[in-house]
């Protein structure tokens, strides 16, 4: 004889709220990162604008408008306003300022385009007083290999000195300090004139003392040019 089924147990229904279950963990926000970041933000920022404002700044500055001659004196025509940005590492002079660079004297030989700065002028004129403009010719043997410019300093030797006996030391040569005005060695010209096709002329600033002999000497051929160290072709 079978005995009774015993009915399941049931569980009681819960009355209360039910509890949710766990959620990921809070991460605690560390205020000194965030502090820090928010700064490089800042100054992230900060320079990207004074960047874009040192670009954009545009002014007025002086140019040459063509090609100025060392110790040539600056005219209106000789110069242009230009406006561009700021040039860094540059201290150009400023347009408003054209009064006061024209009738200076070039320091260099300009090129067209240059942004003129006060290292290229002087108010000096060339050449000064108790100074002349000398033109000498001298063949290519008498000058350095590399092309001697305007602007250079240069010593002029005399290499016209009688030899001494064997037994004495020889006496130094004669040297002048000059400065190149211009040259010009158009060999066709020379060679329609009759000279010859390896000469080349120089106008050197010298003492107006000093001018007669050294005009005598390269006459003679007993005068040689060295550029002295530091400067153009050297």
């Amino acid at each position: 004889m079978s005995q009774p089924t015993t009915p399941p147990l049931l569980q009681p229904t819960p009355t209360g709220p039910v509890a949710a279950p766990p959620g990921p963990r809070e991460r605690r926000v560390r205020f000194g990162h965030l502090a820090l970041a928010i700064a490089l933000v800042v100054v992230g920022a900060l320079g990207t604008a004074t960047l874009v404002t040192l670009v954009s700044a545009r002014g007025e500055y002086l140019a040459l408008a063509r090609d100025v001659a060392y110790g040539a004196e600056l005219t209106r025509d000789d110069l242009v306003i230009v406006r561009i940005s700021n040039p860094p590492g540059l201290d150009p002079w400023p347009a408003s300022e054209i009064g006061r660079a024209v009738g200076n004297f070039a320091t260099m030989p300009l090129a067209a385009g240059t942004l003129l700065t006060g290292a290229h002028v002087t108010n000096q004129r060339f050449p000064a007083a108790g100074e002349v403009r000398l033109g000498i010719t001298l063949p290519s043997d008498r000058l350095p290999a590399q092309r001697v410019r305007a602007g250079n300093l240069v010593l002029l030797v005399d290499t016209g000195n009688p030899a001494s006996p064997s037994d004495q030391a020889a006496p130094p040569p004669r040297t002048w300090q000059g400065t190149v005005l211009e040259v010009a060695d158009d060999r066709s010209s020379s060679l329609l004139s009759g000279g010859r096709s390896d000469e080349t002329t120089i106008d050197v600033i010298v003492s107006s003392q000093d001018a007669p002999t050294i005009a005598t000497l390269a006459a003679n051929n007993q005068l040689a040019v060295a550029v002295l160290p530091g400067q153009p072709g050297s």
